[in-house]
């Protein structure tokens, strides 16, 4: 257990992305100041592209990647040359092409096994690997949610990177960057959520960006295809007030705010949000999506699903995300799931 980033000088320390697509980039930030600090980080992330870069839905299994130079079930070493192919489709996951614009290897995370297979993952990361600590990045802080909150669009691969590094709760930390950048949750509902974790003596320090910081991530900002890990960028250099992303269908409140990071407790985020506890033991990522459905979460999962058979469906009238999302979860309800409660 560590009481802040400067504890880490001189150990091997795995940063990776929890949500998986672009929250690479916001693991590369504190990637960054490890770095700063004298500690020897590694990047990662769980692979988990949006919808818009690889339509099947899911994550990405190692099974259908070209190229892992060291390849266990679950983790892999990996370089920026690896491609997945997605049903004859080749597909450049974020954590490749940010890798392959800073020339470096770094770990690939697969959700697909489900909880028992991220818990087998960090186990090899500390066994096998070398790495001393392992710190989980989410940009936004939907990682925090309840799984009551309307706003909730993806809890689902947060629920199995944060029950995986519960696996190793002695030697990690869980990252919140930009709160509310993702556009789930309200910046101010996370702040509160932060709160109620540090008022249990679960907040480890906090964090901003610096001008190097920034400068390091902005170099290599372009090659990412994210909306919400740029956010924290947006708000360093500046911009302020209401901005809209995902084709306008979520709206994000960009302050100097967004710019911060906090440093959590792993067993104390377990302790505050279920959704890790309810994906624990599960073998694949279709049965860790039934157990939130059972509690009336709709995840991601279900989302890309729905949008693949929408794809080839003709609906009767055109559906939005929202409109989609919306549909889902009243067809949990109906199919009597039992909701999870707000606190």
């Amino acid at each position: 257990m560590i009481d802040s980033l400067e504890e880490l000088r001189g150990l091997k320390v795995l940063v990776f992305g929890a949500g998986g697509g672009g929250d690479v980039l916001g693991a590369y930030i504190l990637y960054q100041r490890l770095r700063s600090l004298g500690a020897h980080p590694m990047l990662g992330s769980v692979v988990w592209e949006r919808y818009t870069v690889d339509p099947v839905p899911g994550p990405i299994p190692l099974e259908a990647v070209e190229g892992p130079t060291r390849a266990w079930r679950s983790i892999a070493l990996v370089d920026g040359s690896i491609v997945a192919f997605r049903e004859g489709r080749r597909v450049k996951p974020q954590l490749a092409r940010l890798l392959h614009a800073l020339g470096i290897e770094g770990v690939y995370l697969d959700l697909s096994k489900g909880e028992e297979g991220i818990a087998e993952a960090m186990k090899i990361a500390v066994e096998e690997l070398g790495f001393d600590y392992i710190i989980g990045l989410d940009t936004g802080g939907d990682a925090l949610a309840l799984g009551c909150e309307d706003g909730l669009r993806s809890p689902l691969a947060d629920a199995v990177s944060l029950a995986g590094l519960y696996r190793v709760r002695d030697r990690s930390s869980v990252a919140i960057l930009s709160p509310g950048a993702d556009g789930e949750l309200e910046w101010m509902q996370i702040l509160r959520y932060i709160s109620h974790i540090a008022h249990s003596g679960g907040l480890i320090g906090v964090y901003g960006l610096n001008r190097r910081e920034y400068n390091a991530a902005h170099s290599v900002s372009d090659v990412v295809v994210s909306e919400a890990s740029k956010i924290p960028l947006r708000a360093f250099s500046g911009e302020y007030g209401e901005a809209r992303i995902r084709g306008g269908m979520r709206r994000v409140t960009i302050t100097p705010v967004s710019a911060s990071m906090y440093l959590l407790d792993t067993v104390k985020v377990y302790n505050w949000t279920p959704l890790p506890g309810l994906v624990e033991g599960t073998r694949s990522i279709e049965e860790a999506r039934r157990r939130l459905n059972d509690r009336c979460i709709y995840t991601e999962l279900d989302l890309e699903e729905d949008l693949y058979r929408l794809k080839s469906a003709q609906p009767k009238r055109p559906m939005t995300i929202n409109d989609i999302y919306h549909e889902g979860r009243r067809r949990l309800f109906m199919e009597g799931c039992r909701a999870v409660e707000c606190r």
